[in-house]
């Protein structure tokens, strides 16, 4: 009896030490971001609304209960699907550089800084999100304040890396507001024309669509720079200041 109780005990303290919570707080969060990313998959196989709950917990290899434990809802799982592609935005921009020697060559970079995130397909799904989430009156009031905040921060996230783009010329909001909704624009017209569309854009077409871009862009902004009687630098601005509140 003794020796059965001694088990029991050794059976008990092997199942309270530390890392085994760690282990579970490891698992918990790979079947979150497994649960992610299906809702993602889901939407962009099937379609929004005919992504329910029962269809990604079974893309995602998990029980209804598993999702439900995890996030509550279907709205809470969609809103949880923004803030993971907010957190990887944020990642995004605090790693760019920019550091082309001429205006061009920094928009160029611009460009393919913002394709890494509105030239995916996965952007297409956070549209789709955002868009119910903000105008469904089924929606609470909770998350569609959420939802509008991230509109907010995804418009100011930009502001710095944009403004190493243009440099001295950064000092004029309207500026930086053009330039980004440009290549942006841009960006999400072609993901949207190429979801409806089996051909392809070829290269060489991209490419000059690309360059008539960022010319007509760079033609602006130096434009703007000689009525203040300045000139672009062709110079980085590395400190990415702007004159925008926090």
């Amino acid at each position: 009896m003794t020796e059965a109780v001694a088990t029991t005990k050794d059976s008990s303290a092997r199942r309270a030490t530390p890392g085994d919570g760690r282990v579970r707080r490891r698992d918990g969060e790979l079947t979150r971001q497994r649960v992610l990313e299906a809702a993602i998959a889901s939407i962009l196989d099937v379609g929004y609304y005919q992504s329910s709950s029962n269809e990604i917990a079974r893309r995602a290899g998990v029980t209804w209960g598993v999702l439900q434990h995890q996030f509550g809802s279907r709205e809470a799982l969609l809103l949880e699907v923004l803030n993971d592609r907010w957190d990887r935005l944020q990642h995004l921009v605090v790693s760019a550089e920019i550091c082309g020697a001429t205006l061009e060559d920094r928009l160029h970079e611009l460009l393919a800084i913002l394709e890494q995130h509105y030239g995916q397909p996965e952007h297409l799904v956070t549209m789709q999100i955002g868009l119910d989430l903000a105008n469904n009156p089924a929606t609470s009031t909770e998350t569609r304040q959420a939802v509008r905040r991230h509109a907010q921060r995804l418009s100011r996230a930009w502001r710095p890396v944009c403004a190493k783009a243009l440099g001295e010329s950064a000092a004029e909001p309207g500026l930086v507001n053009y330039a980004f909704t440009a290549l942006r624009g841009y960006l999400v017209g072609n993901l949207i024309a190429s979801s409806f569309s089996t051909s392809s854009k070829t290269k060489a077409s991209d490419t000059i669509q690309r360059t008539l871009l960022i010319d007509g862009i760079s033609a602006a902004v130096r434009a703007s720079a000689s009525g203040r009687g300045s000139v672009v630098s062709e110079t980085t601005n590395d400190t990415g200041a702007g004159p925008w509140p926090a």
